[in-house]
């Protein structure tokens, strides 16, 4: 039986739902019946949390068996932890066994630029797991989440466990819908100055990561990083040129911490959850530009405008 076959089934439709919590005992009164319910269905039970919080919920499930995966080897980028996500379901299915338990808490980090990348991540984990019989349940600490990362998950997120069950969420918009909507989006304060760099109509592709370059090694980020950032800006700004529609323009802010570079054309946009996951495309023929842009910048959104379509790009020095 594919996944596909096993997500249909009533049984195994994969849920993605979520835990706002503010002490130990709110935690453990809600994940620890929701984990025992799992055990005796013999779904496959995974943590991925804080190892306080996974020593917690091992402790209260005793002599259960549970999967621990450290939150370290999961979420190593956005893209990167889809694809554990996937390559874990794809484990339990070929072992033949049915619907996953996952309990997982994100580090959204202190930088608000990583914070909003990791919560369009959360909103894109859902449709990424669509076809799969996962059921994840992702924990916000209301001690630790900035009170708009907390609503950003009520909205990305079918339903909260509360009041001692699982109930719809009122916020709740689909993940194409929300990862394109301006809320989903921080304002980076770069923006507000003089760019660095400013390209309009790019024609030649290597002087234009040559200046991306130039810029950035400059202001002191390190080559490793400005090699990454500088191919995801060249796959960015081909895509405008081959498939969008004039007028392109590539700008670049820096302020030595942090760069910034936006690549605006005037053509229709794409869905804001394009690259999250690759294309089933044979490698060589294209699609992959914006899954390899995303694993190569810190941060990196898709705004469609009136005019036309904007990508950003972020990096963290």
């Amino acid at each position: 039986m594919d996944a596909t076959a096993l997500a249909g089934h009533p049984d195994a439709v994969s849920r993605h739902d979520a835990l706002q919590y503010h002490d130990d005992d709110q935690l453990l009164d809600a994940v620890v019946p929701y984990l025992r319910e799992g055990v005796s269905a013999e779904d496959s039970v995974v943590l991925i949390c804080r190892p306080d919080n996974a020593a917690r919920l091992r402790a209260a499930l005793g002599e259960h068996q549970v999967t621990e995966l450290r939150r370290e080897d999961v979420y190593g980028g956005t893209v990167a932890a889809l694809t554990a996500y996937r390559e874990l379901a794809e484990r339990q299915r070929q072992r033949g066994t049915g619907r996953i338990r996952v309990v997982t808490e994100i580090d959204f980090g202190p930088r608000p630029s990583g914070q909003w990348e990791w919560a369009r991540f959360d909103a894109a984990l859902g449709q990424a797991l669509a076809d799969y019989p996962v059921w994840n349940l992702c924990l916000y600490d209301r001690r630790r989440v900035p009170p708009e990362i907390l609503r950003a998950g009520e909205s990305s997120h079918s339903h909260l466990l509360a009041g001692g069950g699982r109930v719809p969420s009122a916020g709740y918009l689909d993940a194409a819908t929300l990862l394109g909507d301006a809320s989903m989006r921080w304002r980076d304060p770069l923006e507000d100055g003089p760019a660095r760099l400013d390209v309009d109509a790019p024609r030649d592709l290597a002087a234009l990561r040559a200046a991306v370059e130039q810029v950035l090694l400059g202001d002191g980020v390190s080559a490793y990083a400005v090699q990454g950032f500088v191919l995801a800006v060249s796959e960015v700004a081909t895509n405008a040129i081959l498939h969008g529609a004039p007028p392109v323009r590539v700008r670049l802010w820096s302020d030595g911490k942090r760069a910034l570079c936006s690549v605006s054309d005037g053509g229709h946009c794409f869905s804001a959850y394009s690259g999250y996951v690759p294309t089933d495309r044979a490698v060589g023929s294209g699609g992959m530009g914006l899954w390899l842009a995303r694993q190569m910048s810190d941060d990196l959104t898709v705004d469609a405008t009136p005019d036309g379509c904007t990508v950003r790009l972020g990096l963290n020095a």
